[in-house]
């Protein structure tokens, strides 16, 4: 009998399809992108760059990479424009072209480094809560902001500070008719730019990497002029620049100054201490400390070369600065062509598990040769042993020989000492007697001293031997006879000796008997 399957469980398992099909569409997406995640650009896959600054009668284009986050930059070349006004777009588009061919930077991301005349910068301050639509507020309020809107200009921002329930934003914005006739020229020849900077900034990411100086108030020195800026957490947060009307170096030199001061001294104001100097492009600016008061640091092209690994001289800090924005991480310019978008970088979770697999391998042999290495030695030591072996016992009762050699000599040697000889006992009356008395007999036990002789006066012998620190209980044995024959008394006297202590005796502290 055939069972029939109601219409509600056909609608219950369509559901649950459904469902199911859902989550795999939701799961293969995150998935493909792990598998296909592509290597860390610039950590392990080298990352190239071409910077092109445009400035007056002149285009400065520079070429590196960044590697093993190691920032190399490889040459530079500069071009020659009329004097005193900047390069058209067409001209502009094929030198660049020239470029990529002589410094071989085919497939390089292009960052077009634009002046500072070209950009408007404002400081504006607006409520914390933007913060999480803070792109679309600046798109909103920018013609409020600047004279320009956000439908005709290529512009950014960075946030320089939050205090007091207000965010402190850094606005830089440039006229789009003007930015798009040189990249419409690039795009004809078949040239991207991926990211617009502002050379002050650029100089000031320049000597901020070189010097490492986080908030320098920084200056580029060129022979018909000079441009700079200021530095807050490696923010161009101001800009100033002239051309040099004098011909004189050091009135060019007190001009730079007068620029500088106030700006060095609102740094100073805000930062209790005078800012660092950072001068680049003309080693006479180190004259510039005579007229500020604070320190000034030249650039030399030595710490340059060290610092971007390098051989070239001369490099130009706008073009340079550009490139580091590009390559560096810690870099904070501006890039106008994202008009404050910036997309989240995601993390390379594929590309992880791999190089965690390849660490955790290659530290498989790390651990384990020391604990095979130590076996190996372990076992020679074990082979030597055996080898040895008999020497070693042999050694054994050598010292168990010695041992009771020492022993032996050490008993005698304490005998010796406990027990004065008689040749000390000897010479120790030898010492004592007078010249006037001689001995005839002496014996000498372990205890006792037995003497037997002759002297002028007896009597003042028995003193004398109880000086002695050898001798106690002196005494005569026998009366004194004078004998007339020798003119001299005959003698004999017994006492014992000083430091020996009879068997089940104790000596007191002062000589006498417990």
């Amino acid at each position: 009998m055939t069972k029939m399957i109601s219409g509600s469980a056909i609608e219950k398992l369509s559901a649950s399809g459904a469902e199911f099909a859902a989550k795999i569409g939701k799961l293969r997406a995150p998935v493909w992108n792990a598998l296909t995640f592509p290597l860390m650009e610039g950590m392990i896959v080298p990352k190239k760059a071409l910077s092109v600054s445009i400035g007056r009668g002149s285009l400065w284009v520079v070429s590196g990479s960044r590697f093993l986050s190691k920032i190399m930059v490889k040459d530079f070349r500069r071009y020659a424009f009329e004097e005193g006004k900047y390069p058209g777009a067409d001209g502009l588009a094929s030198t660049v072209s020239i470029a990529l061919r002589e410094l071989k930077a085919e497939g390089a991301g292009i960052i077009l480094c634009i002046p500072g005349d070209w950009v408007i910068m404002r400081t504006a301050q607006l409520p914390i809560t933007v913060k999480e639509n803070i792109t679309d507020v600046i798109a909103y309020e920018l013609d409020r902001l600047t004279p320009l809107s956000s439908e005709n200009a290529y512009y950014d921002f960075r946030v320089a500070g939050e205090d007091n329930g207000m965010l402190t934003l850094v606005i830089a914005a440039a006229r789009a008719d003007l930015i798009n006739q040189y990249l419409d020229a690039l795009r004809e020849r078949s040239i991207e730019v991926e990211k617009i900077t502002i050379n002050p900034s650029n100089i000031g990411t320049f000597c901020s990497y070189v010097s490492r100086d986080k908030d320098p108030v920084f200056v580029e020195v060129a022979r018909q002029e000079y441009e700079g800026g200021l530095f807050r957490d490696n923010i161009l947060v101001s800009s100033f620049g002239d051309s040099f009307h004098e011909k004189d170096r050091q009135a060019r030199i007190e001009a730079m100054a007068a620029v500088l001061k106030p700006v060095v001294a609102a740094a100073a104001k805000q930062d209790d201490s005078p800012p660092a100097i950072v001068c680049l492009g003309d080693g006479n600016c180190g004259e510039l400390g005579d007229h500020l008061d604070a320190p000034v640091k030249v650039l030399s092209d030595d710490d340059i070369r060290q610092k971007l690994f390098t051989d070239k001289e001369g490099l130009p800090g706008s073009a340079t600065g550009g490139l580091l924005e590009s390559l560096w991480t810690g870099a904070r310019g501006f890039n106008l062509l994202g008009k404050g978008v910036y997309g989240k970088t995601k993390a390379p979770m594929a590309v992880t598990l791999v190089l965690a697999i390849i660490l955790l391998v290659a530290l498989i042999p790390f651990v384990m040769l020391p604990l095979q290495r130590e076996e190996r030695r372990l076992t020679e030591i074990d082979r030597q042993i055996s080898l040895r072996k008999e020497e070693v016992m042999k050694v054994e009762g050598l010292r168990k020989e010695a041992d009771i050699l020492m022993n032996e000599m050490a008993a005698i040697r304490a005998f010796k000492e406990k027990r004065p000889t008689a040749l000390v006992v000897m010479k120790e009356l030898t010492g004592i007697l007078p010249k006037t008395a001689w001995l005839t007999r002496m014996k000498m036990t372990e205890t006792t001293v037995d003497i037997e002789g002759y002297a002028a006066s007896a009597s003042e012998i028995l003193p004398r031997l109880e000086q002695s620190q050898y001798f106690r209980k002196v005494e005569f044995s026998s009366p004194t006879v004078r004998d007339t024959r020798l003119n001299a008394d005959r003698f004999v006297m017994k006492m014992e000796i000083e430091g020996f202590v009879k068997e089940g005796e104790e000596k007191a502290k002062d000589g006498t008997k417990k």
